[in-house]
Parts: C-alpha cells; structure tokens; sequence
C-alpha cells in the first residue's frame, strides 16, 4: 500500500515538473517571435534543462525513486528562472519596469534557492534515492536548511536572475534593503557553488573506493560532475566574453546537459531503474512521432511548395493515406530496433513471456519444461539456466540449457537453492515447492531486478506444469501398480482354478470312480446269489456314482476346460455351444492363440453371455463372433430374444460380472438393446500373441 501511494505522488510531482517546464519554454517561445540570437541561446538553454525531466521523468514512471525527482525538480525550477529572465528584460523593453521586477524576481527566487541545491543533492542520493553514510546524511539535511534559509532572503533581494543580467527595482522593499539581501544571496549562492565542488569530491572517493558495480555507476557521473564544475569555474572567470550577446550561455548548455547524459549512460549500461522498457517505448514512440511528423512536413510542406496553390487540403488527405498504411511495418520495425537498441540481441521480457504463453497452450508439459531454460538464457541473458524438480530426498534437473549440461542433484535439502548460480527461485504451486529456476551470469554481469521479476513470472506459470507433470508421474506409477496388482490376482485365481481342479481329478472324482469300480463285481455277486433286489439297488447306485463323475468332471472343465488349454477360443466355445439348447453358430476369422489370462476372461464372457441369453432372452438362436483386429481381440453376441431397455433396465450380476471381468484384463464392453430387437453385447481386449502354449 505505501509503496502504491509513493508512486502515485511521484507520478503527481512529475506531472507539476512537466507542467511547470511547459509553462516556461510556452513564455520564452512567446518572446521570442523574431528569434534574435540571444533568445536561440535561451530556447537552446531550455532545450538542456528539458533533458532533466526526462531522464528523471523516466526513472519516475519505472520506479519512484527521489533521484528522478530531484532531476524533474532542477530543470523545471530552473527553466522558471529563464523564462523569468526573458519575461523581465521583454517587460523593461516595453518600459514596465515594475512587472519586470516582478518577473525577474520569479526567476532569481527559483534558481537561487531550490535551483541550485538540487543538483548537488542529486549527486549525494545517487542511485538509490538516499545518502551512502551519516556524513552524506548530514550533508543533506545542512545544505536543505541552507537552500531554505537562501530561498527566503532571495525574496526580499534586488531582482536580478543572474550575476551578468540586469538588476531591477524590487517591486515591495527598499532599495538598500535589498541590495544587502542581495550580498547575503550571494554569499549562500558561492557556499552552495564551494559545496557542489565537495559534494564531486566525495563522489571521485566513493568511486575510488566502491564495489567494482558502484565504481562503474558512480564513474560516469563523477566525470560529468567534474566536466560540469569546470566549465561553471571557467563562466565564472570569463563571464566578460559573453556578455554582450550572451554566447557563452551555449558552453553553459553543454554543461548542462553533462548531467542528465550522464545518468542517462549510467542507467541504459548497468540498467539502473530497470527503465528498459520505459526507455524501449519512448525511442519507438519519438521515432514514429518523427516519421509522422516528416511525412506530414515532406508532402504537404515540401510537395505543397513544389506544387504551389492551393493545395493544402488534398495533400493532408494523401499525407494521413500514406502514414495509415505505412504505420504499422514501421512500427514493427521500429519496436524491433528500439528493443535490440535497449536489449541487445537477447529477447524483451515480455517477448519471453508471450513466447512462454504461446508454448504452454500449444505443448505438452513435459515438452513446456523442456524448453523454459532456452526461454530463460534468452529472455536474461544468462550462460546457463536450469530447471530442477522436487525428488524424493531434494532436487534434481529436469532440463538445461545449453542442453549438454551435466545433470545435477541436491540431496538433502528442504528450500531450493542452488550454489553455483548467481540467482535461484523456487517453483510453487498451492504454497508447495515443486521445484526451481537457477541462472547463471557472465563473469562480471549482474542480476538485475527485470531478470528476477521475469524469473517470477515464469515460476508462476510453471508451477502448474510441475504439478501436473507430478501428478502424471504418481498417476502412471497407480496404474502401474494397479495392472501388476491384476496380473498378480489374475495369475492367483488361475492358480486356484488349476488347483481346484487338480484337487477335485485326485480327490472326490477318484473316488467315484473307485466305487464304481466296486460296485460293478459287487452287483455281479448279487445277481448270481439270486438277489435281484439288491443287484437292482446295486445297479441304481453304479449309476449314479458315473452320473457323479460326469458331474465333476464337467465341473473341473467348467473351472478352466482342457479344450481352452489345449485347442484355443475357438474350439472351446464351439464345444459348449453344441451342449447348448439354443441353436448357436461361432465363427472366428484370424484368431491365433494369445495369453492364457486373456483366453479365460474372452471364454467366460462369452460364456456368461450364452448363459444369460439362455435364461432371461426366450431366443432360437445366437451368434459368437471372434475376430482379431489392430492388436485386439473383438468379440460379439448377438440373439434374436426380445430384447430389453437399456436405459431403464439395471444390470445384474450377469452383465456386471462380464464388465468386471474384461477389466481385469483391460477390455470393455458395450450392451445394446431394444424391446422385440434381441440383444448385442460387443467387447474388446488388447492383446499380445502367445509365443509358447
């Protein structure tokens, strides 16, 4: 919230700056309508002090930061002190003497005070708004005290803007009253001009002195402070030469305009602010502004003159036809020049972040993580970058770039930071890591805060492609599971059916059998001893003991029948279809033999399917198909009973267990059916062949 309201009254303040700077150059614009050179000289001083309010009005709208101010601040207050001198001497010109006191005192108030604290103040914040040390600290709050203290007998001194001016009655105090503020103004005003030369000195240490980035930062300034205090000192001395038409003022321009060039280098080297975008955008805006402005000036200025008449209606139209369908190449071209100009040949942020927007629309998220390092080196810069994935016991790399890059882990660590890079950020999602993005810089190059904000962005957006890829993971390693765990029961109850049978061929159906064989001698004996009765009970009981053997017999093949083991699907099914009391066709069309699990869940199905039908259907007759088809086993059921809604009908236990069934194996199944139509029942199971039987 304070960083908010910050902004928005340094945003407030740089509007008054840029509406007092306009006022100004407005009022000596005015003046100067037959532009005699001492008037050009002015505009040319004007045109310097504008170049503080946009440097400072750049690093205003990016950050709000008190340097930007105090820039804004300078040139406006001292564009007022121009404009006031200018305004003065038209008014004594024009015999108004009083109104040109006035004026002129105006000027002398804003330069003489505020106007000539400001610059040294701006080198004692410089870059990050506020003093290095206490000395500094102290030097500020001194000197402002200072310039209040000038500002305040600068009101009651005899007006005069500038030592080589003219001097003007003052409009409400004495005479002598106000020649002595005036000595005391100038007094203040030669201490403030002895403190900008301390001030420069203690920049030259602290660029001495300094980190290897500060000494960079700082280097350029001190130089153009230096080149600035030496011109002022030589005016100073040689202030005769140019008093009659004021042509030394161009040299005071350059010295000028020293500062803000300065900080402006100062800022597009080492990216100070992080104004680029700032920077990008105002080069594309002023270049368009120009090609305008010259295709306007071209055709109906130059081609209006060549033509001569009256013309000027026709060629505006031609001018504004000719700018509306050109504007668009030109300003792609231009965004592209201005960015390459401010970012070199690596990508804008934002570039990066449309590229990356496109890229997790249109790729997998395996393929997005893949290609965010590349993203990554382009959009900062960077030798190399990485990106890591949470592992079980910390990180490990999931892609690089360049992609030749050894893969890497740390083990054992909860918070993701990465040694060897120059700057790491974790990947969240829902306040979890889920990873990290590390970069590495050139030696020498730092990490700017555009470089953090963009690794940010990214972060953001790849938080939920490193979820969802973790959820994938955990998702295959389920299913995974889940089909060993069915081949395990699969396998289990194969098992138990071999057993069961196995039990049951040992076990009760020897048994019938050895009491069968007993019975037969033993009705034999009965039947030569005369007793029919009990040779008649003998023979019943024979009977019934094969009947029992059948019955298990048929039992165990029931379980899994030989005929499936030995022959296929296709043998086996014919076979019960011909114990069946409905009239069955099977027919089959490039069956093989596949693995035993999935012969046994198509048998049974099948079978399950015939049975119902059987049952419930009241059909003649049915069809089995069997088919193999693109590296599946197809099977359909088809009768022609009556049939039965699906829609209102529940499925039993029949038609639940042949779903439940095909599963197990990774099939499905489809029911369809309508009342007088039969029924359809079609199922499908990936298979591989069986190599072996």
């Amino acid at each position: 919230m304070s960083d908010n309201h910050s902004s928005t009254w340094s945003v407030r303040l740089l509007a008054i700056g840029v509406v007092v700077y306009v006022t100004a150059v407005s009022v000596v614009v005015a003046q100067s309508r037959d532009l005699e050179f001492a008037n050009f000289v002015e505009l040319v001083n004007l045109a310097a002090f504008g170049t503080y309010l946009v440097v400072g009005g750049l690093i205003v709208m990016r950050r709000a930061n008190a340097v930007g101010l105090l820039l804004v601040a300078y040139g406006s207050l001292w564009s007022v002190g121009k404009a006031g001198l200018v305004t003065a001497e038209t008014l004594d010109e024009a015999g108004r003497t009083g109104a040109a006191g006035w004026a002129a005192l105006i000027g002398m108030v804003a330069i003489t005070g505020p106007g000539s604290w400001l610059i040294a103040a701006t080198w004692l914040i410089f870059p990050d708004g506020r003093p290095r040390t206490t000395t500094d600290r102290r030097l500020l709050v001194g000197s402002g005290v200072l310039a209040a203290l000038s500002t305040f007998v600068s009101v009651f001194s005899t007006p005069q803007v500038l030592p080589e001016s003219d001097a003007y009655p003052h409009p409400f105090v004495g005479e002598d009253l106000a020649q002595f503020f005036y000595l005391v103004t100038n007094v203040v005003f030669a201490m403030f001009f002895f403190f900008a030369i301390f001030v420069a000195a203690r920049l030259v240490v602290r660029m001495r002195h300094g980190n290897p980035i500060e000494r960079r930062q700082v280097g350029w300034i001190a130089v153009a402070v230096i080149g600035n205090v030496t011109i002022l000192l030589a005016n100073a001395t040689f202030t005769p030469l140019g008093t009659d038409d004021n042509s030394f003022l161009l040299i005071d321009s350059v010295a000028v305009v020293l500062i803000p060039l300065a900080v402006g280098v100062a800022i597009m080297r080492y990216r100070l602010y992080e104004i680029d975008r700032i920077i990008s955008r105002s080069v594309t805006y002023g270049l368009l502004a120009v090609f305008i402005g010259g295709v306007y000036v071209a055709i109906v200025v130059g081609l209006g003159a060549l033509l001569g008449g009256d013309t000027g209606f026709g060629l505006s139209i031609a001018a504004t036809a000719l700018v509306a369908i050109a504007f668009q190449p030109v300003r792609r071209w231009v965004e592209q020049w201005a960015n390459r100009l401010v970012y070199g040949e690596r990508a804008t942020p934002h570039e990066i972040l449309v590229q990356f927007s496109h890229r997790s629309v249109e790729l997998s998220d395996d393929e997005l993580i893949e290609q965010s390092p590349k993203l990554i080196v382009d959009g900062t810069g960077a030798k190399r970058a990485a990106l890591w994935v949470r592992s079980d016991d910390g990180f490990r790399t999931a892609s690089t770039w360049p992609t030749d890059t050894a893969a890497r882990s740390l083990d054992g660590v909860e918070e993701f930071v990465d040694p060897v890079a120059d700057r790491s950020w974790p990947v969240l999602h829902d306040g979890e890591v889920l990873g990290g993005i590390s970069l590495a810089k050139e030696q020498g190059e730092a990490v700017t805060s555009a470089d953090e904000a963009l690794l940010a962005d990214l972060a953001a957006g790849l938080g939920l492609a490193l979820r969802n890829t973790r959820l994938t993971g955990q998702l295959r390693r389920q299913i995974a599971e889940l089909e060993a765990s069915r081949e395990r029961v699969l396998a289990a109850a194969d098992a138990a059916r071999r057993d069961l049978e196995n039990t049951l061929d040992s076990g009760p159906q020897q048994q019938l059998v050895a009491l069968k064989v007993k019975l037969g001698p033993t009705r034999k004996r009965a039947e030569q001893l005369g007793a029919t009765k009990t040779a008649a009970l003998l023979t019943q009981l024979e009977q019934q003991a094969g009947d029992a053997i059948a019955a298990v017999r048929d039992f165990a093949r029931g379980i899994y029948p030989p005929l499936l083991e030995a022959e296929g699907l296709a043998v086996a099914i014919g076979q019960q279809a011909r114990t069946s009391a409905l009239d069955i066709s099977v027919r089959s069309n490039d069956i093989v033999r596949y693995p035993r699990e999935v012969e046994s869940a198509v048998y049974f199905t099948v079978l399950e399917a015939l049975q119902n039908t059987t049952k419930y259907a009241n059909a003649n007759s049915a069809t089995v198909s069997l088919t193999a088809v693109n590296g599946s086993l197809e099977f359909e059921i088809t009768d022609d009973g009556h049939g039965f809604d699906t829609a209102t009908t529940e499925a039993g236990t029949g038609l639940n267990g042949i779903a439940d069934r095909l599963d197990t194996v990774g099939g499905s199944v489809t029911i369809s059916s309508e009342p007088g139509s039969g029924t359809r029942i079609v199922g499908a199971v990936p298979v591989r062949l069986r190599t072996s039987v």
